[in-house]
């Protein structure tokens, strides 16, 4: 870890926070009025000059000023961003809106959240949910549509539901459908759905004559049920805030291929993979994106929780200077309120 003197950190953090603030090159002259610092523009120039060296700091030309690297953003967001905590604009909006949100499911819910930290924040939000198969099953339904369809519906312990209409052989009647049901639930309550796949499968393989039809018949329909199961949710949110990011407003094949980049499920999927079990905002600053889309942007993201297990990510994605002191308790806020929202609805 670099180990940076006072006034090294002083200047890095008077440098960050001008350049947040316009997203042009830093002078040192700009730097020496920095009261805190009480020194010439000579000397801030040399200490410049050292975080330069030390990879933190950039000069675009000789001319110019210095901007912060990706390197120097780790730097400020680990060691240096101070700030307030959440707005208290921010925390009344947020709050609002999760009571009007208290009735609705866990998908409107997620998406809505999005769509605040997106208006709150004038970047783009991304939240996510699992796929089904990484869910916990609570409860199983079946109903009959007509004598040879059946609607399934499956209950999740994370609050979603899913309906899947199968065609079956021959008519089932109601009695006999409740008993598949009551079966069912009994074979696979608390299983994840990939679980449930899988026993289904073994319990059809072991079936021997001395099983009862019903047995037969709630396998073969659950066996149907699961196969599309669908995959892990996405929603983008804001994409249009992407045209005003100074960084890349006036190129347009950049901002045409971010858009699309975003569109791409399983690229967006990669990126929130490393938001492994956070509870705690992380931070994926320029090329820790991983992204081929240049170096100046970032992810501020936090896991969501129903009890301990992680439902899904949520996230703010702008450039590398956006205001951090600001974003990360928005970002951190509207996760827990989501997880404690998700959790009084168990």
């Amino acid at each position: 870890m670099l180990s940076l003197s006072q006034r090294q950190q002083k200047v890095l953090l008077c440098v960050i926070e001008h350049f947040n603030a316009t997203g042009e090159p830093v002078p040192s002259s700009v730097v020496a009025r920095n009261q805190e610092l009480n020194v010439s523009s000579a000397t801030i120039r040399n200490v410049m000059s050292e975080l330069e060296e030390l990879g933190l700091l950039n000069q675009p030309h000789t001319s110019a000023g210095r901007m912060p690297t990706a390197i120097g953003m780790r730097y400020y967001v680990n060691h240096l961003h101070r700030g307030p905590g959440l707005q208290r604009g921010d925390d009344q909006e947020l709050t609002r809106q999760f009571v009007a949100l208290r009735d609705d499911d866990l998908e409107v819910k997620a998406r809505s959240t999005g769509v605040l930290l997106s208006q709150l924040s004038q970047l783009a939000s991304i939240v996510s949910l699992p796929s089904v198969s990484q869910s916990r099953l609570q409860e199983v339904r079946f109903t009959p549509l007509t004598e040879r369809r059946v609607l399934v519906i499956l209950m999740t312990e994370d609050g979603r539901i899913f309906n899947r209409v199968v065609r079956v052989d021959e008519e089932i009647d109601e009695m006999t459908l409740a008993r598949m049901q009551n079966y069912l639930c009994e074979l696979v309550a608390g299983m994840t759905l990939r679980q449930v796949r899988a026993r289904v499968s073994q319990e059809l393989a072991a079936i021997e004559t001395r099983y009862q039809n019903h047995i037969t018949q709630a396998l073969r329909v659950g066996q149907l049920a699961l196969e599309a199961a669908p995959q892990a949710q996405l929603y983008v949110e804001g994409t249009l805030n992407i045209l005003e990011f100074t960084e890349i407003m006036h190129d347009v094949d950049r901002v045409r291929e971010l858009l699309r980049g975003l569109q791409d499920k399983e690229r967006v999927v990669d990126i929130l993979d490393r938001i492994c079990d956070a509870r705690r905002p992380q931070a994926l600053i320029g090329p820790e994106l991983g992204w081929d889309l240049g170096n100046d942007l970032s992810f501020i993201a936090c896991g969501y929780y129903r009890c301990d297990h992680q439902i899904g990510v949520l996230g703010i994605l702008g450039p590398i200077r956006m205001d951090y002191a600001r974003i990360i308790p928005l970002v951190e806020h509207a996760a827990r309120m989501l997880s404690k929202d998700t959790n009084d609805d168990a």
